[in-house]
């Protein structure tokens, strides 16, 4: 577009851009349908639930198109204007390839369909997608959540997540030495990463175990891809400022899929997070430590430890079926951030809320 820093360079053309709406232009469509052509091929197989949603928009694309554009006629013999139904039909729909569902729209429904996929935010995307079924399915983040009854809470339009259930944190990982180096933007880029992950494939929480496989998965790579030295036994990777862990993570992601505006959200998420509450239930009395190796929910960075419990359980079934050493290493790798959060002092945690939410306002303030 020549009209910001082009920050990004596409794989296929080598041909620079600043954002994700200059990746989808018009002008980049040879490229960037071919992009999205090899994401819903690589997938893998749909479950069968996935494969009727995605023939259910397939099939309201056939009726818009049959609304607008009156281009189908009853009389009409020609094999090209034959119904979705028909030229669907033979096809084994549980074991098709995403190509082969491609191969049976005409021309008109695969440049609408790649056409929609690289602009989901437009209104003729919108519509197709508002689905009952899918808004079943989608879940917005759990600490999104409004802070009423539960009852209430089915009658709302949009479905939240629950808290994952805290995890064990030896008291021997709960403590804070003011002289080594704080991790505390090394927990910064894994919030960053959480949310992230948590918003793209709305699953709330990302270990439960009502989500697909192939999205757990996927949970597990964007995670491992975005902070590395979660996965990596051997990383000594250092954060020393917000700047530092915002810019890694940034890097780290598939180039345009976040854009400052999806950064602002995400920034706020993590001051949301971060920050601990000023009002909750007294757990021990004044001055005595706490001994109770699982803090309740109650517990004024419950929040914060759901993050990290929430990834524990992920990536703790995955370890689990790959073998001891992995899940023993990233269990304590995650155990190991959760309790130097818990040992952080408030003012501290204040402040970098405070230095995230600001930051927050500002990309907003700049789009």
């Amino acid at each position: 577009c020549r009209k910001h820093v082009s920050r990004y360079t596409c794989p296929t053309c080598n041909v620079p851009y600043c954002s994700l709406a200059c990746f989808r232009s018009e002008t980049h469509a040879q490229c960037s349908e071919t992009f999205y052509r090899k994401e819903i091929t690589t997938r893998g197989a749909f479950a069968t639930e996935e494969r009727e949603k995605v023939l259910g928009i397939l099939k309201r694309l056939e009726n818009e198109s049959l609304q607008d554009h009156n281009e189908f006629s009853h009389d009409e013999d020609d094999d090209g204007d034959e119904g979705l139904e028909k030229r669907l039909a033979g096809l084994d729909i549980d074991s098709a390839s995403a190509d082969e569902l491609l191969e049976r729209l005409s021309k008109e429904e695969r440049d609408t369909f790649f056409k929609l996929l690289r602009d989901p935010a437009s209104e003729p995307a919108q519509k197709l997608l508002a689905s009952t079924d899918l808004d079943r399915e989608l879940q917005a983040p759990w600490w999104d959540s409004p802070q009423v009854p539960s009852d209430d809470l089915n009658a709302t339009v949009t479905r939240y997540g629950h808290r994952p259930p805290l995890m064990e944190v030896p008291i021997g990982l709960r403590r804070w030495n003011h002289e080594s180096p704080s991790l505390l933007y090394n927990v910064c880029s894994v919030f960053i990463a959480y949310a992230y992950v948590t918003r793209r494939l709305s699953m709330s929480p990302l270990s439960s175990s009502g989500n697909y496989w192939q999205d757990k998965m996927e949970a597990r790579r964007l995670i491992a891809r975005a902070v590395p030295f979660i996965a990596d036994r051997h990383s000594k990777l250092l954060h020393v400022s917000l700047t530092d862990a915002v810019m890694d993570v940034w890097a780290r992601l598939d180039p345009g899929s976040i854009e400052p505006r999806t950064m602002a959200v995400l920034l706020g998420d993590v001051s949301r997070l971060v920050r601990p509450r000023k009002v909750v239930v007294a757990e021990e009395p004044v001055g005595k430590v706490a001994q109770a190796h699982v803090p309740s929910s109650e517990h004024p960075r419950a929040d914060a430890l759901g993050v990290f419990s929430d990834l524990h359980a992920l990536f703790d079934e995955h370890g689990a079926a790959n073998g001891k050493q992995e899940k023993n290493h990233l269990s304590m790798k995650i155990k190991f951030y959760a309790g130097h959060l818990l040992a952080a002092p408030s003012p501290l945690l204040d402040t970098l809320a405070d230095e995230a939410l600001f930051r927050s306002k500002s990309m907003n303030d700049e789009i």
